[in-house]
């Protein structure tokens, strides 16, 4: 099935700037971010990843157009993986503030070949040896940028579903308007959903 890409938020606007009249365009790489991920639920921190991303790879030249966060599809039957539906309108609503972050509706899985990826480092992850114990990672090392996090945050989308299974609260954890729907579908609510 062919889904068009949402194109509302890129900046296109950046790549026909010139930087002064009669003058020809500098020689740009345009980028646009792409984060696959079960986003069960989205949460402040994966937001945070395309914000990171963009400022690293602007800092080396590059001319961040825009963002999308692209949940893996059904079949990936992750235990307590919520339908595609509920995760890609949790999506929608998480990067309804963002000025360049748009919501993909399919995983997109020649990404490290053939474009690159940016990884943001989390705290107490070994990213080195994920690359390194990983075929294709490792074959690709060298389309990888790693990135630090100046100020590390620990949220993750199973602690917000622990916090929700417990009864306790998730604000400032993932935007309201995820809360808000989470609540009103009674989503990770038994432990099956965990």
């Amino acid at each position: 099935m062919d889904t068009p890409l949402p194109f509302s938020k890129l900046s296109f606007g950046l790549i026909d700037n010139e930087d002064s009249p009669g003058a020809t365009p500098k020689e740009k790489v345009y980028v646009v971010l792409v984060a696959n991920g079960s986003f069960n639920p989205p949460t402040y921190m994966h937001l945070r990843m395309f914000e990171l991303a963009r400022d690293a790879l602007n800092a080396e030249g590059y001319c961040v157009i825009g963002g999308y966060m692209s949940p893996v599809n059904d079949a990936y039957k992750k235990r307590g993986l919520l339908s595609a539906e509920h995760r890609l309108q949790m999506c929608h609503l998480a990067s309804k503030s963002s000025e360049f972050v748009m919501v993909d509706p399919w995983e997109v899985r020649t990404i490290c070949r053939d474009y690159g990826v940016v990884c943001i480092r989390r705290e107490g992850q070994d990213v080195e040896k994920i690359i390194s114990d990983d075929e294709i990672l490792n074959e690709y090392r060298d389309n990888i940028k790693v990135v630090d996090e100046l100020i590390p945050n620990q949220i993750s989308s199973t602690r917000v579903r622990d916090c929700i299974s417990r009864g306790l609260s998730i604000k400032y954890l993932t935007a309201d308007e995820v809360i808000d729907y989470i609540r009103e579908q009674h989503l990770y609510l038994n432990s099956d959903d965990k």
